[in-house]
């Protein structure tokens, strides 16, 4: 063996030890996001009425949760961040004329018209489901109700939570009373990454 031979070969030695010192065998893949990542990647095939259903769910999942502690939600927005990013939707609150934006489209300012002329005539007001014009999104609104939720706070406090929220006036009301919406944004796309197939049948056969 000659001399430029014998000082490849010590090279390429050298080389791999260092490539396996720098290995750190310690750290493992981490399966469980593996295997959500593929989940969510997987291919689905979801009608229009599982759609429906599945925003319905998670719609009242996200509503019951904030209004839980409304005072806290409004103010604190900690719940409200965290499941804007589980179920990767966008959450807003307030009044109907508040919330009414032309980027939202005709279907959706039409809902929140609807909203307003109710609370005017006192009429009941429900949980509502509509496709934005172009249908990339759906838009989930519920009714805010007066209830007990401020009770013991100050005037001062409970006009401050009432911009926060971007709420109708809360002074003089009584219980029932509706004083806002909340409005979930969910992406269509998103919900076909997050929906689980065999959870989907179950919606659709209720």
């Amino acid at each position: 063996m000659n001399l430029n031979n014998t000082l490849r070969n010590l090279f390429t030695v050298t080389i791999c030890c260092s490539l396996l010192a720098s290995c750190d065998f310690s750290k493992r893949i981490d399966t469980t996001a593996a295997v959500k990542e593929l989940h969510e990647r997987e291919v689905k095939r979801i009608t229009p009425a599982q759609f429906t259903a599945q925003v319905d769910e998670w719609g009242k999942v996200i509503v019951d949760s904030l209004n839980e502690n409304l005072v806290k939600n409004l103010e604190k927005k900690v719940l409200i961040d965290s499941l804007s990013n589980k179920y990767r939707v966008e959450i807003s609150s307030g009044s109907p004329l508040k919330l009414k934006n032309p980027a939202l489209g005709d279907k959706i300012n039409q809902i929140l018209d609807a909203y307003q002329y109710n609370a005017e005539r006192h009429l009941e007001q429900i949980d509502n489901i509509q496709k934005s014009d172009d249908e990339k999104f759906f838009y989930y609104t519920a009714p805010i109700l007066f209830k007990n939720q401020f009770e013991g706070l100050k005037k001062a406090k409970i006009e401050e939570l009432g911009k926060i929220g971007k709420l109708d006036s809360l002074a003089f009301r009584k219980k029932g009373d509706f004083i806002g919406l909340w409005m979930v944004k969910f992406s269509k796309k998103e919900v076909v990454r997050l929906a689980d197939p065999k959870h989907l049948k179950k919606l659709s056969e209720k």
